[in-house]
């Protein structure tokens, strides 16, 4: 099925009294999302877009998907002794090579290089408190995984290796008691080549961890965010450049809330404020498409679109999934969410 909408772009213009003000441009955007057959089931939060034809996705009961043809045909599969685990996590190299990991306790951490015929268990961590969020890759050999605190801290894992061996990272600021991480969409987290890492908080506040050099060091930044109970919070952060970011999230249980739901940075992380239009309601996921250009806020109930890097938001359709990930370098992309629901995205921008 295809959906489309049109959005015009907000230019933001700040007049003599240091008022900001919107102006309505002429260019108009379409964005068509055709949803695919799958034949999955399970809830998928995990997601990752290799190429515009390879892309894996991972859920419930121990399921992940691979496509090879775009989405065409998918391979559906469940990891043996694994259908009670829920694999919110997801990086893939190529068709063959992913990884996964699961929320459960122990937390498992499993490497396929065929495929997903078999799987190689490359983390196990039985500890009180741990539940692991979401993990990201800067490039092919280094990755961090996060969980909730453990012991008043961030239990966080980096990589060196493409996944295969995993060093606890120590130096770290304390959790605030009920500050958390959310696993709605695999983007709690965003890694850069250059040592730039960024780690979104909720529940008890909404925080940034951020660090310039792979996690050696650590600061904490305080955000607009909604905060203060556990359904609420950041629950997506994204960067397309050390400078500038973007984050969203809100209260799970009351999607329709829209007071204080996204926030932009402009200088690394450190400061954090709220844009002139907010999106309109709970959003999971926040991604960069076609680079720096376009910035798309997705929730369960629909998503939202910014074309000035986070600073105001223009409202979609009521299309809802938990997680999107752009095609690299294309103005599109794949979502992904409930009952095995996985769709291709479209952004066409006429003249």
């Amino acid at each position: 099925m295809k959906t489309s909408f049109c959005i015009f772009s907000l230019i933001c213009i700040l007049a003599s009294c240091q008022v900001p003000t919107k102006k309505i441009s002429q260019k108009v955007l379409k964005v068509q999302f055709e949803e695919l057959k799958t034949g999955a089931t399970s809830s998928l939060r995990g997601l990752h877009v290799v190429s515009g034809q390879v892309v894996w996705a991972s859920g419930s009961k121990g399921t992940f998907l691979v496509t090879k043809n775009g989405g065409k045909t998918w391979k559906v599969g469940q990891v043996p002794e694994m259908e009670e685990n829920d694999f919110r996590s997801i990086y893939a190299w190529d068709e063959n090579k992913a990884l996964l990991f699961g929320i459960g306790n122990p937390a498992i951490g499993l490497l396929t290089e065929d495929g997903g015929k078999t799987w190689e268990k490359v983390f196990e961590k039985n500890k009180e408190g741990i539940f692991f969020s979401s993990m990201e890759f800067a490039d092919a050999q280094h990755g961090i995984a996060v969980s909730d605190p453990v012991e008043e801290k961030f239990f966080i894992i980096k990589t060196q290796d493409g996944g295969k061996n995993w060093q606890v990272l120590e130096q770290l600021p304390k959790a605030m008691e009920g500050e958390a991480n959310f696993a709605a969409s695999n983007t709690c987290i965003e890694y850069h080549p250059s040592g730039h890492i960024w780690i979104a908080t909720g529940g008890a506040t909404a925080r940034v961890f951020y660090s310039t050099n792979h996690g050696e060091s650590w600061d904490v930044a305080n955000t607009p965010i909604v905060q203060g109970n556990p359904t609420s919070g950041i629950f997506s952060v994204v960067f397309p450049d050390s400078k500038n970011g973007v984050i969203t999230g809100g209260t799970y249980n009351a999607p329709g809330l829209v007071k204080d739901v996204a926030a932009f940075t402009t200088d690394g992380g450190k400061t954090w404020k709220l844009p002139l239009d907010m999106p309109s309601g709970f959003r999971s996921c926040v991604q960069f498409v076609g680079g720096s250009k376009i910035a798309i806020a997705m929730g369960k109930t629909g998503f939202d679109y910014s074309v000035d890097k986070g600073h105001s938001w223009v409202k979609g359709e009521p299309i809802g999934y938990y997680t999107i990930r752009a095609i690299p370098g294309k103005m599109s992309g794949f979502a992904a969410g409930s009952n095995g629901r996985v769709a291709k995205f479209t952004i066409i921008q006429d003249d």
